[in-house]
């Protein structure tokens, strides 16, 4: 079974915007703020070409398409996984304290999701493919909760959130909210599951292209300095409220998570 005329004008279609996403994360330097980023927009350009080029010689039901959309599947969604921890570091990153709390949650959650899908998987014949979905399904989840909890934390703080994160955050929880929404009818689904999940997972992820361009759109603003933490009797008379939480929450985690 090879392709319809259909589906070349949708691959055409995320293929111009993948490419030009990732043109222009090089072009603006993006690749020196958030490299694992970049390097995720370069894989996806090299997973379509490659799905394509697989399925338009092989078709889709051949041994090769069904090898290479499984491993392809597994690259991409770690290095999902890493951009998402890496946004978050490169928001955080001026306060030590809650990034070290912040990435031992990351960790564990990672290592919780690889273990029950590990766990579910076990055992199982086809133990690559229910693996590779399940850790899927938690991704999307954990992606969600992650970074609307970031969001909530950054506005409640005070931290300084720029355009280019936020957009690169929406394009990155759109797409996984979009991916539980269809999950979460596979069951009613199933006998056209496949077709229908290609079309909603190409859709939404060209929606996330567009929020990535218009990050993307003009060269990036230069790197805002690290917050300055002032001392304590200036917090009490100035931000009460508001920053001094934040440099109290930095300060206790500091002094929680020393060896």
């Amino acid at each position: 079974m090879h392709p319809v005329p259909s589906s070349y004008i949708l691959w055409v279609a995320g293929t111009v915007l993948e490419l030009l996403a990732a043109t222009l994360a090089i072009r603006h330097g993006l690749f020196r703020r958030l490299p694992v980023f970049t390097g995720y927009l370069f894989l996806v350009v090299a997973h379509e070409i490659g799905w394509w080029a697989i399925v338009h010689s092989s078709g889709y039901a051949s041994p090769p398409a069904f090898y290479f959309y499984w491993v392809s599947q597994a690259l991409l969604l770690s290095a999902r996984a890493l951009a998402i921890a890496e946004l978050c570091q490169s928001i955080l990153r001026p306060y030590r304290g809650v990034w070290a709390l912040a990435w031992r949650i990351l960790l564990v959650t990672a290592s919780g999701l690889l273990s029950y899908a590990a766990w579910a998987s076990f055992g199982n014949r086809a133990w690559i493919t229910l693996f590779i979905l399940t850790a899927q399904r938690g991704l999307e989840l954990a992606a969600v909760a992650i970074l609307i909890t970031l969001m909530l934390i950054s506005r409640y703080y005070g931290i300084q959130v720029q355009p280019l994160q936020r957009l690169i955050a929406l394009g990155l929880g759109f797409y996984s909210a979009v991916q539980i929404l269809n999950n979460s009818f596979m069951r009613e689904f199933l006998g056209h599951y496949f077709d229908w999940w290609n079309w909603v997972r190409a859709s939404s992820f060209q929606v996330a292209l567009v929020l990535w361009l218009l990050a993307l759109r003009k060269p990036l603003p230069a790197t805002a300095p690290a917050p300055a933490l002032l001392p304590q009797e200036i917090y009490d008379d100035l931000t009460p409220q508001v920053s001094y939480r934040l440099r109290a929450l930095n300060d206790r985690l500091l002094e929680m998570l020393k060896p």
